[in-house]
């Protein structure tokens, strides 16, 4: 299997935004770090298994699965991080590989930005 080199860009939203996060939590501050919390310790499985649908070319997996992961990111204050991964599902529902491998490069890159935030 051939290897390119994928660079990722980080977007310019921030890795994480505590007062998005809090009004999410309806204001409750405990409410938003257990969020935040539970985020931060899925990543890792999160990250796995969308790589596993990206080398398996599993498009339609990797959708359906960068979907689920957007139901956490959505709601845990982390913009940049949410929105690569609404770009990864749009590039596996175009079924392009390249953008698909620029994508998922660009998730990465903001996973470990909010690891780095708050781990």
């Amino acid at each position: 299997m051939e290897h390119h080199c994928v660079t990722a860009s980080l977007s310019p939203l921030p890795a994480r935004d505590p007062v998005a996060a809090l009004a999410v939590a309806g204001g409750d501050a405990d409410l938003a770090a257990e969020l935040f919390a539970a985020l931060l310790a899925g990543l890792p499985d999160e990250l796995a298994a969308l790589r596993a649908a990206v080398t398996a070319a599993d498009w339609d997996g990797l959708a359906e699965h960068a979907h689920k992961v957007r139901g956490a990111t959505r709601y845990c204050g982390v913009p940049a991080l949410d929105e690569a991964t609404e770009s990864l599902e749009r590039a596996a529902r175009g079924g392009d590989p390249v953008r698909i491998a620029t994508s998922f490069a660009s998730l990465e890159a903001e996973a470990e930005r909010v690891r780095q935030s708050g781990g």
